[in-house]
């Protein structure tokens, strides 16, 4: 039997990165983390069935059983399937490699894997596929930093929903102000004032809109308000009535 050289951490991580980058960048474009997540997953065990991944491959590397053999559809699919359990708490199935003697990962103890060195790579193609990897973690980390900007967090969520609930409540104040003076206002004093308590009203208005992008428009049929919540966005949120 050939001896099986462990493939080196280093040569695991950038096959990692140049397998993983398209679809993260998937994840990226179109939102949908179930389907990247599944096709991910899919892609991992049809690498691990025919013996390496696009990235495997193209780092000289292979995933057989720690006997030389192929993988086999059972072990395949266990190898896949324990990504789900390596990527969790900081990657942590991926560190336990640097610890462990033949380099091997979470995933390949619980599939019985190991990968190896197929073939030799020149220092040539080395060094354009570590730049390869470079650039695409580069552009995955400028990718998260575009996600997360423009996907709404907890708090922002939150703080929409609020603005949404304060301007229902103003609608309220608009009618009570109709039935006294038989007109809407598109006086903000004047919705203070009919609030029964001005500092109050101040004192919510401050803290759940900006105080700078609030609007009303309003005449004898009707009134509109317009307000920009206090999220990262400055989400603009519209009622109008009656």
């Amino acid at each position: 039997m050939l001896e099986l050289r462990p493939a080196k951490i280093s040569d695991r991580f950038i096959a990692y990165i140049l397998d993983a980058a398209p679809f993260a960048c998937g994840y990226i474009l179109h939102r949908v983390p179930l389907l990247w997540l599944g096709l991910y997953f899919f892609y991992q065990f049809l690498g691990n069935l025919l013996g390496a991944t696009i990235g495997k491959r193209l780092m000289g590397l292979q995933v057989l059983r720690r006997d030389g053999q192929p993988l086999g559809v059972f072990r395949a699919l266990l190898r896949a399937l324990g990504y789900g359990l390596s990527t969790p708490f900081f990657n942590f199935g991926f560190v336990v490699a640097f610890f462990q003697p033949e380099s091997r990962t979470l995933h390949d103890m619980i599939s019985g894997s190991l990968v190896v060195e197929a073939r030799a790579k020149n220092q040539g193609e080395a060094g354009l596929l570590f730049l390869a990897a470079a650039l695409l973690i580069t552009a995955l980390f400028g990718g998260t930093i575009y996600l997360y900007k423009t996907n709404p967090t907890l708090s922002d969520i939150l703080a929409v929903e609020k603005a949404r609930d304060g301007l229902k409540i103003l609608a309220r104040i608009e009618e009570e102000y109709k039935r006294s003076h038989g007109a809407y206002t598109s006086s903000l004093s004047d919705l203070a004032q009919a609030s029964g308590d001005v500092e109050e009203f101040k004192a919510a208005m401050s803290k759940i809109f900006d105080p700078n992008l609030f609007q009303i428009q309003a005449g004898n049929r009707g009134y509109r308000l317009s307000a920009a919540a206090k999220d990262r966005r400055k989400t603009r949120v519209t009622l109008a009535g009656p």
